[in-house]
């Protein structure tokens, strides 16, 4: 395999900030003598593409700039390729986006020079992958996630986000602000190997990371390397029970609500008692359907 890192960047990403960061970073590899070769996106499923272009090339160091979409499609591509066996890649990150939520959990630090440095330094760890099957009548569309999916208010917040991104950091609490009396609770169908629920849910999450959405805490202490996802529901939300709890989504207290359950399964189906599912993943837009979830176990190595 070739030693050096293939780099996945995104200028587009944090409203366009991040092609300043690629020059920033592309100075600090050259200056600590770090091999590289540089691919930059422009438009959404590049990254799948060059991760393969950098697999079939002998690449097996991935390493990503921009944010949470960046870091999904590139995880995506590691997941999908077949050219080197995934416990063989090693993927690392300069965060550079509007959240970096996967960042944050991972407490990777948003510093240039300190990000860089953990490609000689960091440690290589291990966490699962998400994945969302999305069953519509005529299609099915497989996706993979590394922080976060779900349905319900997130992914209708994350169908408005692109008019608040000019707010950069703030996007999604202003997003959330603006939007959350207008949402409507979901009547859903959930079930896990264990248990099966009907609920009127204003959320459902499912996570194998702390945070998401620019800092929502929707997953209640996740272990990320154990095969098993961690699902979150709050159900019942009157506008009461929204305007009450509304900073305890972004605090951690969500939890300490009683109309929240949290559940952890291997795998979890569930569908809409009427119409589709809008199913997140990582702040993309996945599909609308039924929605299946499984995991693959420690399906990514990282450097932290």
């Amino acid at each position: 395999m070739f030693d050096g890192w293939f780099i996945i960047a995104n200028p587009f990403s944090n409203s366009g900030k991040t092609a300043e960061t690629i020059d920033l970073v592309i100075e600090k590899l050259q200056s600590n003598l770090i091999s590289h070769q540089i691919r930059q996106t422009e438009c959404s499923g590049d990254e799948i593409r060059f991760v393969e272009e950098a697999t079939q090339a002998g690449y097996n160091k991935i390493l990503a700039i921009g944010g949470d979409g960046t870091v999904q499609k590139i995880v995506a591509g590691i997941t999908i390729q077949k050219n080197i066996p995934t416990d063989e890649m090693i993927f690392g990150l300069v965060p550079s986006g509007t959240g970096n939520d996967w960042a944050k959990s991972k407490n990777i630090p948003s510093d240039i020079s300190d990000a860089v440095n953990l490609l000689i330094s960091g440690s290589i760890n291990e966490q699962d992958v998400g994945v969302a099957k999305i069953v519509a009548s005529s299609d099915i569309k497989t996706r993979y996630f590394v922080t976060y999916s779900g349905v319900g208010f997130d992914s209708y917040m994350l169908e408005k986000i692109e008019n608040y991104k000019w707010l950069g950091k703030l996007s999604y609490l202003v997003c959330a602000i603006m939007n959350f009396t207008k949402y409507k609770n979901i009547a859903l169908e959930v079930v896990t190997p264990k248990t099966k629920i009907d609920a009127s849910v204003f959320l459902l999450g499912v996570g194998i990371c702390k945070y998401t959405g620019g800092g929502m805490q929707l997953i209640k202490n996740p272990k990320g390397n154990d095969g098993l996802l961690n699902i979150t529901i709050a159900q019942e939300f009157s506008k009461f029970d929204i305007i009450r709890n509304f900073f305890n989504l972004f605090n951690g207290f969500i939890f300490k609500e009683h109309k929240v359950l949290t559940l952890v399964g291997s795998s979890l189906k569930i569908r809409a008692k009427k119409g589709s599912l809008v199913c997140q993943g990582d702040g993309e837009i996945f599909g609308a359907g039924k929605i299946e979830y499984s995991v693959i176990k420690k399906g990514l190595r990282y450097l932290s």
